[in-house]
């Protein structure tokens, strides 16, 4: 089973990955975690059934990271939220880590209901109006066109996947963004001071923040979680070329924070052991690689690839995260020299070359 966050892996088996002894919250309760940040969840209608969101303590009232997706439950915990956690302490701005239904579904949406400014990165918003504008035909027929240059024979189950209308439908609209945020940027928080970091490679424009003082913490998005290996794809609708390094590079980016950070994923536990569990997932990517190095002996086209990197056929939505995953790893066999492309007539197949 594939979702937009990634297929199921285990937590790092090492003594310094640990889940602190921190209660889950309840729909609609605030659970508190170290000094000034609040954790709540709100319902998913996917098999990840939630996402976490954090409360920031600001100055006269609270920071809200991520929104939840747009949804009649989400909408009704967050009127809930209004009379009791909100009272008093109300939303002064909204940050975005990225673009995902679940993590910006509601950002338009709260932004009109509680009249607050909304922060996040360029690359989140101008992917917002894209993904929420009308999707021409022409459009369309050139995506259509990308998935069988790449050898996907059921082409019209990937129609439903390459058009905006799933997405209109989980995400409220596009936010009226007061602040752009750029890589390292430092912002202050009420008694803390945070710094973006610009992690890309499951999203464009993906951001986590960290804060180093009074203890060293990191809201990271997707980009590094517990149970998880994040999507990482290559689409007609991926700005970036080559979006498995840029994913691997943040990794090692990220673990290089300190050992005792707590890390606070948007789906899963809190967790400390933030250099294990990268190392985990840059194994997992390096076992999907090792895999299509010994499959292309033989040039494959991306669809081709697919029974070698998962254990059943993928339809539907699946298989659109499915050919997105191949393609990204084998743009960065290509990329590094390890791979030629050939064409062949209207299709591109990946050959070996070691």
């Amino acid at each position: 089973m594939i979702s937009p966050e990634g297929v199921a892996l285990p937590p790092a088996a090492s003594e310094s990955f640990q889940y602190p002894d921190i209660p889950i919250p309840e729909p609609g309760e605030v659970v508190t975690i170290g000094a000034g940040i609040g954790w709540l969840r709100m319902p998913l209608p996917i098999s990840l059934d939630h996402i976490n969101l954090w409360l920031l303590e600001d100055a006269g009232g609270q920071t809200l990271v991520d929104t939840g997706m747009a949804t009649a439950p989400a909408r009704a915990l967050w009127e809930q939220l209004s009379g009791s956690v909100l009272r008093g302490r109300p939303l002064t701005r909204i940050l975005l880590t990225h673009l995902h239904p679940d993590h910006s579904g509601l950002v338009a949406w709260l932004q009109q209901r509680f009249d607050v400014p909304v922060w996040t990165s360029q690359a989140t918003l101008d992917q917002l109006r894209v993904l929420l504008a009308d999707t021409p035909a022409e459009a369309l027929a050139q995506r259509l066109a990308f998935f069988a240059r790449h050898g996907v024979e059921p082409l019209p189950e990937m129609a439903a996947s390459l058009g905006s209308k799933g997405y209109q439908d989980s995400v409220s609209g596009v936010p009226e963004a007061q602040h752009l945020l750029s890589d390292e940027e430092r912002m202050q928080i009420g008694a803390r001071e945070w710094r973006g970091l610009l992690t890309g490679g499951h999203a464009h424009g993906h951001l986590c923040l960290h804060s180093a003082e009074p203890d060293s913490v990191l809201i990271a998005g997707d980009q590094v979680l517990p149970t998880i290996s994040p999507n990482v794809s290559l689409t007609p609708l991926t700005p970036d070329p080559n979006p498995l390094l840029t994913y691997l590079e943040s990794l090692e980016r990220l673990a290089q924070l300190d050992n005792t950070t707590l890390v606070l994923p948007s789906h899963g536990r809190p967790f400390v052991g933030l250099a294990a569990r990268a190392q985990e997932l840059r194994q997992h990517h390096e076992r999907h690689l090792a895999k299509l190095v010994a499959a292309c002996r033989t040039p494959l086209t991306a669809f081709e690839c697919l029974p070698f990197l998962y254990r059943r056929p993928q339809r539907g939505f699946n298989l659109f995260l499915a050919m997105g995953e191949a393609l990204a790893h084998l743009e960065y066999l290509a990329c590094s020299g390890r791979f030629a492309r050939h064409s062949e007539g209207a299709v591109t197949r990946y050959r070996c070359l070691e």
